[in-house]
């Protein structure tokens, strides 16, 4: 996929080996992938870096995922960017507390790969749908035969 039209994604969790391990899977699918582990540097960051996709973990020092989403979405320029959480625990009374918060959707770790590559796919044809016209760029070439790979 050409860099310029890549989904750009921003992965924020302070277990640094996670976020790491997430960003070369995602990268592999054509994403460009930052990382960040202190989650008080997010809205920086997000509007340096103008990511499509905002992935969180919830339990993080300093401030947790909802605290930074709701900062993110009081940030007129990341207030519509797609923000995911991405963590240990599939309590559902925190999945509704999330929603409150803003965020998108509530992936639970470890994440299956066909779950990241539909995530991928998503925040792909967002992009493409705000884009201006022009060619189209296939998020998923290459992923033929992995399960879940349309979105």
């Amino acid at each position: 996929m050409d860099g310029t039209h890549a989904v750009r994604v921003l992965l924020i969790d302070d277990d640094q080996d996670c976020a790491n391990s997430t960003a070369i899977i995602l990268r592999h699918f054509g994403a460009e992938a930052r990382t960040l582990s202190d989650p008080r540097l997010a809205c920086d960051e997000a509007l340096a870096f103008g990511p499509d996709l905002i992935m969180l973990d919830l339990g993080m020092p300093f401030l947790d995922g909802c605290a930074v989403a709701r900062q993110l979405r009081a940030t007129e320029q990341l207030n519509a960017t797609r923000l995911v959480v991405v963590s240990g625990d599939a309590d559902p009374s925190h999945q509704a507390l999330c929603a409150a918060a803003g965020f998108d959707d509530y992936l639970v770790k470890p994440v299956p790969l066909e779950q990241l590559v539909r995530l991928l796919a998503k925040a792909g044809a967002a992009k493409n749908a705000t884009e201006e016209p022009g060619p189209r760029h296939d998020l998923l070439r290459g992923l033929t035969g992995i399960e879940g790979a349309s979105p």
